[in-house]
């Protein structure tokens, strides 16, 4: 990965929703158009503020990406079998190379630590799920510079880097077999795929919708029925879909079979509907939404396209926590809080069903990636169900309003939800990581979490809604 090239997207995308989010308020104040007015139930904001965040992100990121698109992605093959490598210098950061051996398709990770010059490797199985598979080839650093890789064969080749050079050598002597100058002739580009332009389409067509809902009002069953078409069309257009959920209780992998489609619309859905439910606190929804983004990044292999996402979101937080100033402030509004919420869920989806993905999570991980608006949003209908209150109603009774009323500020909160956010998030990775192959010890932990905040709060529901 390029540094220079990573922080280049970064900030192109966020200034790009800043520009973005600064225009589409200045509209909305010249026209009284999507206007959020304070009342009881909003008691915190003084002023009347602009929904167009949702837009300014929607922009944002469209615009970004189109002006991304065709940049060189570094990924290049490798042949270990004969020696021959294709990259730039490995001074440069890190490589990434594809190979085969033995009819078996490999991706070999590089990479060099500036300071130190340390060389790590990590290397996956392609077309496999590696859960079940040890790696065929093994790479083993030997020192600053110089590592060596052992063949299926039980065959051992030593390589030395050099500037711009890597260097084949004897095993003893260190005596030169051959020298290897990098040649970039394997290139992909960042494209957009059907992925991204699937996920951009139905985007927009939530904002419309959603645009409407935030001017005039929409009955909730419209807003479900419209939620459940476009997460179909969704699916449609991508093939992508909730398939298989893992081993969840213990007795081997849950495959949904005929209904992995109605089981996604039902979960898009509802974590749509928990996005836009939580949104009632300045850089809530937008930190939830932030929060699944960088640690797929962080602890996958890093993807230069959700960058992307990730600067649209500050951009818009700028204006959303008053960094902009306090008269500028703008609010996602329920299109949103919905595309965020869509967004997340899909994003979800596609990096815990394909296996072959370079930044593979087990399905159950996601569940702590979006742990806090699932649990409140399922905690928050129960009780109004249950007590007989409308369900979809807005109210104060989600976590956040509790902590208000304990004499908690605004800010204060937002820093809680955020740092437990990532609490959860660390938890949900840290147990796939110490046991791979026992999904079910995360899902019974995090159901046993969910349970115990459901025991706790809903005594103490504030029926005001």
């Amino acid at each position: 990965m390029s540094n220079s090239l990573a922080i280049s997207i970064f900030m192109l995308a966020f200034f790009a929703s800043i520009a973005f989010n600064g225009f589409f308020r200045n509209v909305a104040k010249n026209n009284n158009f999507l206007i959020d007015i304070p009342d009881k139930s909003r008691h915190f904001h003084f002023r009347p503020t602009p929904l167009t965040g949702g837009l300014g992100i929607f922009f944002g990121i469209v615009i970004s990406g189109l002006l991304l698109t065709g940049l060189t992605d570094a990924r290049y093959s490798v042949d270990l079998n004969s020696g021959i490598f294709e990259n730039t210098p490995l001074n440069n950061g890190s490589i990434n190379k594809n190979f085969e051996v033995n009819d078996e398709d490999f991706n070999l990770s590089l990479k060099q630590d500036k300071k130190n010059k340390n060389i790590s490797v990590q290397i996956d199985a392609i077309g496999n799920d590696s859960r079940n598979q040890s790696p065929i080839v093994n790479i083993v650093p030997i020192d600053i510079n110089k590592f060596k890789v052992i063949l299926p064969s039980g065959e051992e080749k030593f390589y030395l880097t050099e500037g711009d050079k890597i260097i084949e050598i004897t095993p003893d002597d260190n005596l030169i077999i051959n020298t290897f100058i990098p040649q970039n002739t394997d290139l992909k580009r960042i494209n957009l795929n059907n992925f991204s332009i699937s996920l951009y389409i139905c985007a927009l067509l939530i904002m419309v919708f959603m645009i409407f809902d935030d001017y005039y009002g929409i009955k909730a069953a419209y807003r479900l029925s419209f939620q459940s078409m476009i997460v179909l069309l969704m699916i449609f257009m991508t093939n992508e879909s909730l398939v298989n959920l893992g081993n969840l209780f213990g007795f081997g992998d849950i495959n949904l079979g005929v209904f992995s489609i109605p089981i996604t619309v039902f979960c898009v859905v509802g974590l749509m509907n928990a996005y836009n439910m939580i949104d009632g606190l300045n850089g809530i929804c937008a930190s939830f939404a932030l929060v699944p983004l960088i640690f797929v990044t962080y602890f996958g292999n890093f993807s230069y396209g959700l960058l992307v996402p990730i600067g649209a979101i500050l951009g818009f937080l700028a204006y959303n926590l008053g960094y902009l100033g306090k008269k500028r402030r703008v609010f996602l509004g329920d299109s949103g809080s919905n595309m965020l919420g869509f967004a997340v869920a899909f994003i979800c989806i596609e990096y815990s069903q394909n296996i072959n993905h370079s930044s593979h999570v087990n399905p159950v991980t996601t569940l702590w990636l979006v742990a806090i608006p699932l649990v409140d949003c399922v905690t928050v209908l129960t009780s109004r169900i249950l007590k007989g209150i409308m369900p979809f109603r807005p109210g104060r009774d989600h976590l956040h309003h509790k902590l208000l009323n304990f004499g908690i500020k605004p800010k204060q909160i937002l820093v809680i939800f955020i740092l437990l956010s990532v609490f959860l998030a660390g938890i949900g990775y840290s147990i796939e990581k110490l046991y791979p192959n026992k999904e079910y010890i995360s899902f019974y932990l995090f159901l046993m979490i969910a349970i115990f905040y459901y025991l706790i709060s809903k005594d103490k529901l504030n029926t005001n809604v």
